[in-house]
């Protein structure tokens, strides 16, 4: 069964694909990724837990590149996303997605999916 993790970033590659709803298809994603906006004098924080509200326990380079993602939330199924309300789509689209993070074959912890990229 796939796995939908929402973002923002997603939205638009769907819309591409005739889809109506942002959703991201976790295990048909990119093989690696990259750390994205974050400026040259900083770093991108990975969290022990998916949120702002959890600490802060590595952090990786503004230019990391070749991460693997482990889970992202929020995951739903696309048959679970479709049988929402759309009020419920709209409120679960306003979620932030969090991603584990896997780094030069490590896993560190969780980081803001929109801080990500694939990686080509």
């Amino acid at each position: 069964m796939r796995l939908f993790a929402l973002s923002a970033f997603a939205a638009a590659a769907l819309a591409s694909a005739a889809f109506t709803a942002p959703a991201h298809a976790t295990a048909d994603g990119p093989d690696a990724w990259r750390v994205t906006g974050v400026s040259a004098s900083d770093v991108l924080n990975v969290r022990v837990g998916p949120g702002t509200g959890y600490f802060v326990i590595s952090a990786l380079p503004h230019n990391a590149r070749g991460l693997q993602l482990g889970t992202c939330v929020p995951t739903v199924t696309r048959e679970q996303y479709f049988a929402l309300s759309e009020a419920a789509q709209q409120r679960l689209n306003g979620y932030s997605a969090w991603c584990v993070v896997i780094y030069e074959g490590q896993q560190l912890g969780w980081v803001n999916r929109r801080f990500l990229t694939e990686d080509g």
